[in-house]
């Protein structure tokens, strides 16, 4: 029982563990919907490119209208520059 158990919380702490790899940064303008919209909204990346950093991308965002579609969890932090 005792070698169930240490190879389980193995394998979780596998699971768990996280990444080596560097964090991906996105950051870029964000054009929002008009101010009088009102309903779900969710926000996509028109556009992506890369920098002279490996890890950070320069984007051009756009605000729709309507849930965000089912997409798997992105790996970077983003951040949304708007004019105000």
């Amino acid at each position: 029982m005792k070698a169930t158990i240490v190879s389980r919380i193995q394998r979780l702490e596998a699971a768990s563990s996280v990444s080596n790899a560097p964090a991906k940064f996105r950051i870029g303008w964000l054009t929002p919907l008009p101010v009088d919209y009102a309903g779900d909204r969710h926000i996509v990346a028109t556009s992506i490119e890369a920098t002279k950093s490996p890890n950070i991308e320069w984007c051009q965002f756009e605000e729709r209208p309507g849930p965000a579609p089912v997409n798997p969890v992105s790996d970077a932090f983003t951040v949304f520059l708007t004019p105000e």
